[in-house]
Order: C-alpha cells, then sequence, then structure tokens
C-alpha cells in the first residue's frame, strides 16, 4: 500500500508542478512513475502537455516511468504512449482529443493519416505509393513486419500499399520499402545517339551479343526509336545491358575525314527509286529523275530530327568540280561544300551507295530504316454470280389447199402460212424434214405437182406446239494478289480476231488480190485493280472488272463475231475481310409476237384456228461482289494458299473416285500433298 500511496503523492507534486510551468509548455520537468496507476499518470500528462484524453473503460492497470533527467512535455507523452504499448494499449490522435483504447480497436478509429517522416508511437494510418513493384506481392514481405494488431492492405488498381502502425514504425518500414521498391535490372534502357545511325548500331549490339550463353547467359532485345535516333536496350542479364550501353556509346564516335563511303543493303524497298526519294528529300532534283550518281545539294539534317534544318544550318553536298553550280554560282555559303557526297544505287545487290558526312549520313539512316519496310499485300477475291432464266412458247395452225394445182386451165388455191423456215406449212410441205423442233401433226391428201417445185406433199393442215425453258446459274470467283499501291491484271478467257478493215485491188492485168486486217482482243473475264491500304486498315480499291463472251451463233460470221459485254469500273473503300457488292443488272424482258389472219383472227372460239403466236420471257440476275484480304505477315498468306490448295487436292481426288477407269491407269494427275515437293512424290 505504500508504493502506490507513493506514486499518487509524486503525481500530485507532478500536477502542481505542471500548474506553475502553465506559462511555460516547453520548460523541462522531471517524472518518475512507480507503480502508479494508469488513469493517473495519464491526468498527470495531460495536465503538463496541455491535451485532453478519452480512456476507454478496458484499459486498466498500472505503469512504471522512470525519468533520469529532466524532461519536455513533448518526450513525456511519447514516453507515456510507448508505456501504453507495452501493456497492450494505443494511442489514437484526433482533431481536439486522444483516445487511449485497446491496440486491437486502434486500427478502427477516426485517425490522423500520417505523413511521410512523421514519429512517435501513436497509431497513424499511411498510404505508400509502390513505383516499380507490385503492391499485392509486397504485402506478403511486410506483413511480418506488422503488428498482429495492426492492418496492411494493398490498392492494385493503384499499386499503392495502406498500412496502420505506429508511426515509428512507419518510419522503418517506409526505409524497407526504398530498398526494395527499386528498378531492376531488366528494365529498358534509353541510349541517345548523336553520331551514329540507331537503325546501324542496333544491327551492331545483335550481332556483337547474339542469344546464348556465349554473352554469360541471357538475351538482349534491341529496340530503335528512328524519329529520335535512340536505342532502347533490355536483357533479362543486367550485366548484359550495362556492356551493351557502354559498346553503343563507344560506337556513337565523329568519325575522322569527310565523305565516308558506307554500302547500306536493303531488304524490301528498291535501290533505284529509294536512291531517288532521297535526293528528292535533300532537294538535289527538286522530285524530278536524275542519273542515280548526281551529286547531292541539302539542307542538313539535325541529329534526333526528322525535318530539313532551316537555309541558316544549310550545308550543301556536291563534288568539288561542281561547287560554283551546286550554290547556283556563288562562292560563299555558311555551311561549307561538302565534296564528293552523293547517293548511288546498285540494282545489283539491291544497295545503296551513300558518301556523306556522318550527322547527315545518320539520319539517312534512319531514313532508309522508316522507307525499307515490308511492304504488305492484299489478296482480291471477286464474285461474279449471273443467274438466268428463258422460257419460250410456240403455238399455232396453219391450213393450204394445193389439190387445185392438179387439174388444167383455171385453177384456185388457198391457205396460211406463219413464221420463218422450219415454222411455216409451205417448207414443211417441201420437205417434211423442214419441220421445226417441238409436236408438229398434219393432214396429208397425197402429192402435187407444183410449177417451178415440182412434186410436193399436199400438206392441208399443219398444227405447231413447242414451249422450251434454260436456265443459267454462274459463278466466276477470279481472285489476284498483289503488292500495296501497285497494279495488278488478271486474264481468264479466249483471244479472238476481230476484222478492221479489208483491201483488194483489182485490174485487167491482174487478179483480185483481198486483204483483210485483224485486231485481237480478249474475251472472257479480266480483273484489273489497284488497292491502297490506308493506316485504320481500310482498303482504298481502283477496279475494272469485265465479263464478255461470244454470242452463240456468231463465231462464223464474216465480220467478225458478236461479243456479250459486261464491265465495272470503280473506286470503293472496303474493310479488311469484308464483302461489298460493287454492281449488278437484274433484267425481265418479254416478248409476244403474234400472226393472225384478219377478221377470222378475232372471231371468238375458232380464233385460234387462224393464228400463230410466240413467247419468250428471259429473266437475268447478275451481281458482282469484292473481298479484299490485308496480308502483312508470311504466316497469312501460308494459310490463304494453304486453304486452296487443299480444296483442288481434295476435288481431283473426289473426281477420281466418281469415276474409276476400267482398265490401265486409275488415277488422273493429282497435285502433291500440302507440304510435299512434287519431285519427291513415288
Amino acid at each position: 500500500m505504500l508504493r502506490p500511496l507513493a506514486a499518487t503523492v509524486f503525481a500530485l507534486c507532478l500536477m502542481s508542478t505542471a500548474t506553475a510551468l502553465r506559462g511555460e509548455p516547453s520548460a523541462p520537468l522531471t517524472i518518475n512513475f512507480v507503480g502508479a496507476d494508469i488513469e493517473s499518470a495519464v491526468k498527470a500528462v495531460g495536465q503538463v502537455t496541455g491535451r485532453n484524453f478519452i480512456i476507454d473503460p478496458r484499459v486498466k492497470g498500472s505503469i512504471n516511468i522512470v525519468s533520469g533527467r529532466p524532461v519536455t512535455p513533448d518526450t513525456a507523452y511519447q514516453t507515456l504512449v510507448a508505456a501504453l504499448r507495452l501493456q497492450g494499449f494505443a494511442v489514437v490522435e484526433g482533431k481536439n482529443v486522444t483516445r487511449i483504447l485497446p491496440e486491437a480497436d486502434a486500427r478502427m478509429q477516426p485517425g490522423a493519416v500520417g505523413k511521410p517522416g512523421a514519429g512517435g508511437e501513436q497509431i497513424v494510418t499511411q498510404v505508400f505509393p509502390v513505383r516499380y513493384e507490385s503492391a499485392p506481392q509486397l504485402v506478403n514481405a511486410l506483413k511480418p513486419l506488422i503488428g498482429a494488431n495492426q492492418a496492411i492492405s494493398a490498392n492494385a488498381a493503384s499499386n499503392t500499399l495502406v498500412i496502420s502502425e505506429s508511426a515509428d514504425n512507419l518510419r522503418r518500414i517506409e526505409r524497407i520499402l526504398a530498398s526494395i521498391d527499386v528498378p531492376q535490372g531488366n528494365d529498358p534502357q534509353v541510349v541517345t545517339l548523336r553520331h551514329v545511325s540507331a537503325l546501324e548500331a542496333a544491327r551492331s549490339l545483335q550481332t556483337l551479343f547474339p542469344a546464348g550463353s556465349a554473352n554469360g547467359g541471357g538475351n538482349l532485345s534491341v529496340g530503335t526509336d528512328l524519329r529520335g535516333n535512340r536505342l532502347f536496350l533490355r536483357s533479362d542479364n543486367p550485366a548484359l545491358q550495362v556492356r551493351a550501353a557502354r559498346m553503343a556509346a563507344e560506337m556513337d564516335r565523329p568519325e575522322a575525314g569527310v565523305g565516308n563511303i558506307r554500302v547500306v543493303p536493303l531488304k524490301h524497298a528498291d535501290a533505284a527509286q529509294l536512291a531517288q526519294t532521297l535526293r528528292a528529300i535533300l532537294g538535289s532534283e527538286g522530285g524530278t529523275t536524275q542519273n542515280a550518281a548526281s551529286p547531292l545539294s541539302t539542307a542538313s539534317l539535325g541529329v534526333g530530327q526528322n525535318t530539313l534544318a532551316g537555309s541558316a544550318q544549310s550545308s550543301a553536298l556536291a563534288p568539288a568540280g561542281n561547287a560554283a553550280s551546286a550554290t547556283g554560282g556563288s562562292q560563299h555559303n555558311s555551311g561549307g561544300l561538302q565534296p564528293g557526297s552523293m547517293i548511288q544505287a546498285d540494282p545489283a545487290s539491291n544497295s545503296l551507295i551513300v558518301t556523306a558526312p556522318d550527322s547527315l549520313f545518320a539520319n539517312l539512316q534512319n531514313v532508309i530504316g522508316l522507307l525499307d519496310r515490308r511492304r504488305a499485300q492484299v489478296h482480291i477475291e471477286a464474285l461474279i454470280v449471273e443467274l438466268s432464266a428463258e422460257r419460250a412458247a410456240e403455238f399455232g395452225i396453219q391450213w393450204q389447199d394445193l389439190s387445185g394445182l392438179s387439174g388444167n386451165g383455171t385453177r384456185a388455191v388457198g391457205g396460211t402460212n406463219f413464221g420463218n423456215s422450219g415454222q411455216n406449212i409451205v417448207s414443211a410441205a417441201t420437205s417434211m424434214a423442214n419441220l421445226g423442233r417441238g409436236l408438229n401433226f398434219g393432214v396429208v391428201n397425197g402429192t402435187v405437182n407444183v410449177p417451178g417445185l415440182g412434186t410436193i406433199t399436199n400438206l392441208g393442215l399443219l398444227a405447231r406446239f413447242l414451249e422450251s425453258e434454260a436456265q443459267a446459274n454462274i459463278l466466276s470467283t477470279p481472285s489476284i494478289m498483289t503488292l500495296d499501291n501497285e497494279e495488278a491484271k488478271i486474264v481468264i478467257g479466249q483471244n479472238l480476231p476481230f476484222v478492221t478493215g479489208s483491201y483488194s485491188t483489182s485490174s485487167a492485168s491482174t487478179s483480185v488480190t483481198p486483204f483483210q486486217t485483224y485486231e485481237r482482243r480478249d474475251v472472257g473475264l479480266t480483273l484489273k485493280v489497284r488497292p491502297k491500304i490506308t493506316e485504320g486498315g481500310v482498303v482504298h480499291l481502283q477496279i475494272y472488272q469485265e465479263a464478255s463472251s461470244v454470242q452463240s451463233g456468231t463465231s462464223t460470221n464474216a465480220a467478225g463475231p458478236i461479243t456479250n459485254k459486261r464491265a465495272l469500273e470503280s473506286s470503293v473503300l472496303v474493310d479488311d475481310g469484308r464483302l461489298i457488292v460493287l454492281g449488278g443488272l437484274i433484267e425481265d424482258n418479254l416478248t409476244n409476237n403474234q400472226e393472225k389472219v384478219p377478221l377470222l383472227g378475232d372471231i371468238p372460239l375458232i380464233r385460234n384456228l387462224f393464228r400463230y403466236e410466240t413467247r419468250n420471257r428471259k429473266k437475268t440476275n447478275l451481281m458482282v461482289f469484292l473481298r479484299p484480304r490485308i496480308v502483312r505477315e508470311a504466316g497469312d498468306y501460308e494459310a490463304l494458299a494453304g486453304d486452296r490448295y487443299g480444296l483442288l487436292l481434295d476435288r481431283q481426288i473426289a473426281q477420281d473416285a466418281r469415276n474409276p477407269a476400267l482398265w490401265g491407269e486409275h488415277e488422273g494427275p493429282r497435285l502433291p500433298a500440302a507440304g510435299a515437293v512434287a519431285g519427291d512424290r513415288p
């Protein structure tokens, strides 16, 4: 009982001392709580610091605090907070009051959000942004450092950590997090080049550091930014990445001398055309086509830029002997002449030979890298669908009386005669082989002798009935593949001669010599197209399509055959792989021919006995569709070719199965299996 009593007395003394020091809050004081009640100690410190405390009813017990020398009121407060945490109680600071409660409930109280660098044993909540690592993954690494009654959580969306802990422990976690959240060795590294082309440096680095164990483990990836003339280096081996960066820095040095000759091999572009383009860019030709070895006269390109520098920074490139002509006869130029500079194309190796200073060559190399790219291709499939139906009908009855021709004197004959040869009764009477198609029946009464014709059949009645129907379903699918912005043409058909003129001479001393001139024309299916791929993947097509055929029965005409022609010329925009209709024809043609005897052909009931009718109806539906496919990589056209190849092979196999041979060779010519070489077949 004496020790609690002494502690209480000392607390009262401390309170009186605090009262005396109220006018000087920062004055040092000596505290000594031995077995003091928590509530009394909190009350005494509250008097010293001027804080308002709220004590949870569950906070019970005594504490021991010994001060060997005078301390400030703030230190006395932090000492009390530390002593309470040893008892399992936490202090949560609010705006106007400070709450003391069990530590397990402290994280759910509305306390202050800590700032980096704040200290103390009071419980605060702090948000830590994570820059390089993953916040959810850091939770497992930091959780053992957090008190059992405190909390740590991660927000994956903002990649941040939210921790509720004492301020002093949060300062320790902040230092640990700073050591963990650092850039890793495989992060990309940017190397800016000033004298050498990024494209040339990238090729050299990939040659010097190939994939494999020779690099000490790890692979090196090199990317280029031709606009800024920069390299992007990345490797899973930090040492390899450092070596590559050091090597790039060694290569980025100005070379001695002016007018160094370099050979730039091209992969996809045409050397002659690219040489003309580069000279036009540099202003030496003004966009016109000249000799590939003509000199350059240009404004120098600034390093890391894609635009031509101004005239104040210009430096002309021309052979030494043409210095005056390169400057329009003037001998003064601020940039100075660069003798011997030129761009020459070597078509045999598809390479460019460039002679230019290092700074200009680096920019030319970047431009070449942007232009020397694999061009996309376009596979265009046209679908021509024609559906036609033709229906014709003939009906007629004809009469003839030739019996009066057999006697002498006055003779009387009569009859009806309709249609052309093969349809009328006169043609049939001359020869029964002249009867036309369909159902023909008549009444024959012997023969008669017609002057000038001889003996013919006495055909008194001829009835003719005919109905015909023809249908056609034609599907043509010509297809063609071409480079982007290159015209392509495919013709499937015949090349027929057409008479364009004739000439003949005749005289008394010479015989007639006829002479005719011909012109050969393609008759069949023609597809001509020029595709252009836009940045959005839409294909702009300029297309001409023609479907022509020789009209039936005119192939032997002396003046040449008559052709039917359907042509379409248009310019359209089509999305990749989509089907579009270009145009078509819908035709419905009805023809009704009627021949009759006047008056008799109009009498009801018997008028059909004196008529001949021909009806013809033809319907034609013609549509033209188009479907382009953009082919960028090798796998795209391999899949397309494999699909068509497999379709033809399957049809060949099916045709052989439907038509087995009776003897001898039982299998027709067949494509080899997909992927096999024809010469390897057994």
